[in-house]
Parts: C-alpha cells; sequence; structure tokens
C-alpha cells in the first residue's frame, strides 16, 4: 500500500520548520504511529562521521556505518527525487521537511506571516502554521485550510492522523468484512498506521498454480499463505526489510538419469 506522505514546506528558511515537523512526528510517535523522516538539504550533507567521508571519497558508492543503536547509509546512487528516496522506506507515515515543487502527498505550509504564506498554498497544501504572527480571522478569511499557531501541535497532528487514516482507508475496498481480522476497514487502515502486520486479504494479491492451472483462494487462505510465507522471509538471512513482491515455485518433477 501506499504510504501516507506529508511534506512540510516554506517559502524561506528560518521560519522553525524543523521545530513545527520534529514536534508533530513527537506527537504523533506518542500516539502510536509508526513514522519515518525525509529532509531535504539543499546546502549539501556535511559528513560527521570521518572515516565515512573517506570511503566515499575513495570512490564507494555507497556506505554504512552501524552501531547498536543507529545504522547510517550514506549513498550516492540515490537521486535528490523524493519519489525515489520514499520508496526505499518501509514505514507507512513518512514526514518530509522540505521539497517545496514536489507534489507528492500533501503539504503544510510554515510561515512567519499569512500574507507569505498564502504564496505558496497549492492544492495539496492541508494546514498552514504561523510561527510569529497571531492568529487574526480577518486575515484568514478567504484561506480554505486552516491556520494554526507553532504552540497548536497536537491538533496539527490530530489533523494529519486523520488525513493518514483516510488515506489508508481509500486503498481498502470498503466492504468491511472482518477478513482480516477487524470489523472495519478503517480499524485495519489505523493497525497499518501503527506498524502492525496487517493485510486486507481482499486486495491481498496470492496466486497459486498447480500444474499450470490457476486454484481459486478465498480470503482466509490468501491470508494464511501471506502470512506462513512472511513468517518464512523473516527467519532467512539476506532479506530486504522492504519486500514487495515474492515468487515462490515448488517443482515436484521426479528427475532420472
Amino acid at each position: 500500500m501506499r504510504p501516507y506522505i506529508v511534506r512540510f514546506v516554506s517559502q524561506k528558511s528560518g521560519v522553525g520548520k524543523t521545530f513545527v515537523a520534529s514536534s508533530v512526528v513527537e506527537a504523533l510517535v506518542k500516539a502510536g504511529y509508526s513514522v519515518a523522516v525525509v529532509k531535504h538539504s539543499a546546502s549539501g550533507i556535511s559528513l560527521e562521521e570521518k572515516d565515512s567521508a573517506r570511503y566515499l571519497r575513495a570512490g564507494a558508492m555507497e556506505v554504512v556505518v552501524a552501531s547498536k543503536e543507529l545504522v547510517l547509509l550514506y549513498s550516492k546512487t540515490l537521486t535528490d527525487d523524493l519519489n525515489e528516496i520514499t520508496s526505499y522506506i518501509s514505514r507507512p507515515l513518512i514526514v518530509v521537511e522540505g521539497f517545496k515543487d514536489a507534489r507528492i502527498g500533501d503539504s503544510v505550509v510554515v510561515a512567519d506571516f499569512v500574507e507569505e504564506a498564502t504564496r505558496i498554498i497549492s492544492n495539496d497544501t492541508i494546514a498552514i502554521v504561523l510561527s510569529r504572527e497571531p492568529l487574526n480571522p480577518e486575515l484568514e478569511e478567504g484561506i480554505k485550510v486552516p491556520v494554526f499557531s507553532s504552540d497548536q501541535i497536537s491538533s496539527l497532528a490530530d489533523l494529519i492522523i486523520r488525513r493518514s487514516i483516510e488515506h489508508f482507508t481509500s486503498q481498502l475496498p470498503g466492504l468491511n468484512c472482518g477478513a482480516c481480522g477487524y470489523n472495519y476497514c478503517r480499524t485495519l487502515a489505523m493497525k497499518i498506521l501503527k506498524g502492525m502486520k496487517a493485510t486486507c486479504p481482499i486486495t491481498l494479491n496470492v496466486k497459486l498454480t498447480v500444474n499450470g492451472q490457476e486454484v481459486h483462494l478465498n480470503p482466509f487462505v490468501k491470508n494464511v499463505i501471506s502470512s506462513v510465507v512472511e513468517g518464512l522471509l523473516n527467519s532467512l538471512k539476506g532479506i530486504p526489510a522492504n519486500v514487495k513482491h515474492v515468487t515462490l515455485e515448488v517443482d515436484k518433477t521426479a528427475r532420472t538419469s
């Protein structure tokens, strides 16, 4: 399923974009949501880990620095493209700082003043956050999205949670059939957003072919097969974290010399 992406953008630097975005991330994590972050650096990346920089200067295309607490990946192969970057992320909810010109997901405009914010409002804008100017209904008249102050983080986080649930619910069939183990598709969407291994058997693309003939599978069987295969993959080494497609073939043809 496609992750929910929300970008925090501004017309200029120094308006508190990092403060607002990081505060929202903290609120989302406290609420139990599984969050990843992408931060755009227009001025380049400064490598604090000197040995890593040495390997990159030596010509390595990717360098991984690993410790018990954290793993860092430096890559020259990824482009400065939000679509490509987010395809490597397995978390369901991605908070992005920057990438003002990208047209992916929702956006939150952070600005000092209302007039400044209106210059970069787009069709994907869901909210404005003012870091300096006090909220003023007269100035906000005609603006079609909610306007928050920088101390209304919890209200902004609630809006993002609602949008993310709608985003995942819209990708489900809406049958509320219970085949996934939950009574409502909306509940399944919330479980997915909280990082739980939950899938919709109705939309699950599991195919079984025996001797070239496809076997019909009901949602329960699809879910069982998917769970068993996923369990096997989790026990194996070298399997990517973000598995999107698996092909399993069993050939029982007797081989005789």
